[in-house]
């Protein structure tokens, strides 16, 4: 019994896990992958006014309290050519163990080529190395673009949240997704 708990204990952190920076190329060009700072703040109300038409939903002090929660939250940013081009949020909640996906953006000249999906696939196996039972998000309604690419990434539909955005009061569509582990042989 007392084997039992201690592998689980081990396997279930209370915060996330280093991340180790790394370069990758997509289609010819190289970018970097790293952890944001919060010197990056800047560029990430500035990759949220890009794609909002001006009007970034987070704030710097939105962004700033999410940042310095390094142990419960976990940022990372997309750089090509030292520009910070695409970023995503999550946030680990360890009584549902959950990682919840707070924010997502890519510069719009640098989106539908593949970032969105690399940014989640590094949120997912950060979630399979804390072995969390859970992934979820919000997507707006009418966001088809961003409700396809989750799905193709094994979020599924869960329900609506009614008036959630401030902006418009648009609906939400809650999604969530399994993390799946291989069975064990024992």
């Amino acid at each position: 019994m007392f084997l039992k708990l201690n592998k689980w204990a081990h396997r279930h952190s209370d915060k996330f896990p280093e991340f180790i920076s790394k370069i990758f190329l997509l289609q010819d060009y190289q970018f970097e992958l790293r952890v944001a700072d919060l010197d990056d703040i800047k560029h990430l109300i500035a990759i949220e006014e890009a794609v909002y038409l001006g009007q970034a939903p987070w704030t710097t002090d939105d962004f700033y309290n999410e940042i310095i929660r390094y142990d419960v939250r976990l940022y990372l940013i997309i750089k090509k050519n030292q520009q910070v081009i695409g970023f995503v949020g999550a946030a680990y909640q360890r009584p549902t163990q959950d990682i919840h996906i707070t924010n997502i953006a890519i510069l719009p000249i640098w989106q539908n080529k593949g970032l969105g999906t690399i940014l989640l696939h590094e949120i997912i196996k950060v979630a399979k190395r804390m072995h969390v039972q859970t992934l979820s998000l919000e997507a707006r309604k009418s966001n088809n673009l961003a409700v396809a690419l989750y799905e193709r990434l094994g979020f599924k539909k869960v329900g609506i949240k009614s008036r959630y955005y401030l902006d418009n009061r648009e609906d939400a569509i809650s999604m969530e997704k399994k993390v799946e582990y291989p069975k064990s042989r024992h």
